[in-house]
């Protein structure tokens, strides 16, 4: 498949980072918060992302009439669990469409996979500066509730599809010093799934986020430029994996 079409209804926040990181890495971005055609667009792409970071009024709605047209065609859905367990709304929306919709992949940061398996309650905001004990588990537990690959973001990341795990590591502590890292590996994961089995897209999605900020951190001057250096940086490892792939 040429150029994936991902229906991304995202966090305003990062959503130009979202953009420009499904572009870099191949692929093709539609955003809309319109629940009018919200069924329409998702019927029409490769695969939906559904962020929470910043739910409309109509969020519920939103959401739902996007993952039924999503799901009519049988197209992979990711959900970004961001700031779940800190509102009641948001962490009921997405309880909501847990319990209606087959997600591929569910990904958050430690705290909020924590939180949706009952561990702890999120922290301050949408960031996570938690302890990793016990993520390795709370992972898998997650994965096999859902039904799904589930990933959880950190120092280090833990992935799991219930049956196998897997932990990876590197990077760079830059990542947390500017927004939007975490809401665009989201869309990378949703890119991904349209290609490949969710386990495969979360392990490529998340290894090449660490190896583009493991390589961005070598030339970054600060946070800022680190943040343009990463672009750079996921953009070559990507093309060069390609290159690779076909043997060039």
């Amino acid at each position: 498949m040429a150029k994936p079409l991902i229906y991304q209804i995202t966090n305003t926040v990062s959503a130009q980072m979202q953009a420009d990181c499904t572009a870099l890495l191949g692929g093709l971005s539609i955003m809309s918060r319109n629940v009018r055609e919200a069924k329409q667009i998702a019927e029409a792409s490769d695969a939906l992302l559904i962020n929470i970071g910043t739910p409309p009024e109509n969020a519920l709605e939103l959401y739902c009439e996007a993952a039924s047209g999503a799901s009519s065609k049988g197209r992979p859905m990711a959900l970004d669990l961001v700031g779940f367990g800190f509102s009641d709304f948001r962490t009921h929306a997405a309880k909501e469409l847990l319990s209606k919709f087959k997600f591929s992949v569910v990904k958050g940061n430690h705290a909020e996979i924590a939180a949706l398996c009952g561990r702890a309650a999120a922290p301050r905001g949408v960031s996570c500066d938690g302890a990793e004990k016990e993520m390795a588990a709370v992972t898998k537990e997650c994965a096999a509730h859902l039904g799904c690959v589930v990933f959880a973001t950190g120092a280090q990341d833990f992935v799991s599809d219930g049956a196998r795990d897997f932990i990876i590591g590197g990077g760079s502590a830059l990542m947390n010093r500017t927004s939007g890292f975490g809401c665009a590996l989201g869309s990378a994961a949703a890119l991904f799934c349209a290609n490949q089995r969710p386990l495969d897209a979360s392990r490529r999605a998340l290894r090449l986020f660490r190896g583009a900020a493991h390589k961005a951190e070598r030339t970054a001057k600060g946070a800022y430029s680190f943040r343009i250096n990463f672009m750079d940086m996921l953009a070559e490892l990507s093309d060069a994996k390609e290159r690779t792939k076909n043997g060039r």
